[in-house]
């Protein structure tokens, strides 16, 4: 019993530190996946916008805790061409759970599904929810690991559209 809680605090520790010391305005790391529409996403979609790229999956608690306030965020910046949501799922669920919640709860913004993990080892990812803050050059200026206070996300929404 210790061993198992042992290793996962070491797996969150260990997450934990790799975006904390991800280096600021960094690149963000080139991807390629479909859409559930089958259009291309990639960090191409970055150029021009602000761009919050949340990764998540349907059966994790703290994703779906999260959801309900990046649909809202998604829909106060529905009238920013400059500002725009993309979700992508990791590899945890099928696509048919993914498909269904997208369509359960109406997401208002692109999803992407990284069926083989690529986009997720990419970035780094360690724990879910993650979200990276992306500006107009396709920086990440911030990234987050769990669910973030979002008021503050918004207020670094609106000094990255105002630049």
């Amino acid at each position: 019993m210790k061993k198992p809680l042992a290793l996962l605090v070491a797996v969150v520790v260990i997450g934990l530190a790799a975006v904390l010391l991800w280096p600021a305005q960094s690149q963000a790391p080139a991807f390629a996946l479909k859409d559930l529409n089958g259009q291309a996403v990639s960090q191409e979609n970055f150029k021009g916008k602000v761009t919050l790229l949340n990764f998540w999956y349907p059966s994790c608690p703290g994703c779906v805790s999260e959801m309900p306030k990046i649909i809202k965020m998604a829909h106060d910046y529905e009238g920013k061409p400059d500002f725009q949501v993309i979700g992508i799922s990791l590899p945890y669920d099928p696509e048919s759970s993914v498909r269904t919640y997208v369509g359960r709860y109406q997401l208002p913004f692109t999803v992407a599904i990284d069926t083989d993990g690529s986009t997720g080892r990419a970035y780094g990812i360690q724990a879910a929810p993650s979200t990276f803050l992306v500006d107009k050059q396709g920086r990440i200026h911030k990234s987050y690991v769990g669910e973030p206070e979002f008021a503050a996300v918004y207020r670094e929404v609106d000094q990255l559209l105002a630049r």
